[in-house]
């Protein structure tokens, strides 16, 4: 299991979520399969998930400029050269479609 770095971990803050008794239960079980208790399975499991969002974000996220951009190329892509072509082309020789 994947640990807070200690300068994260040396501070804590209280968060006191309330859940609908039907997701505590749930919560009360998953944690016992995983050996933990609530707090650490909760702490754990919304940690990976913060993260996860993050990151997406982190990763998707684009200026408003190059999405302009992006938009105008979708709107009307450039026309097709001869460079284009020929690296086309070039790519075709070395792909195989197996059936």
């Amino acid at each position: 299991m994947k640990t807070l770095p200690k300068k994260v971990a040396s501070k804590s803050v209280r968060i006191n979520p309330r859940f609908p008794e039907i997701t505590a239960k749930k919560l009360k079980e998953a944690s016992a399969i995983r050996g933990q208790s609530v707090a650490a399975f909760i702490l754990d499991v919304v940690s990976h998930e913060a993260e996860r969002v993050l990151a997406e974000e982190r990763h998707w996220k684009l200026s408003h400029e190059a999405a302009e951009k992006i938009q105008k190329l979708l709107a009307k892509p450039p026309k097709i050269n001869a460079a284009a072509k020929k690296a086309a082309k070039s790519l075709s020789d070395h792909v195989r479609i197996r059936s």
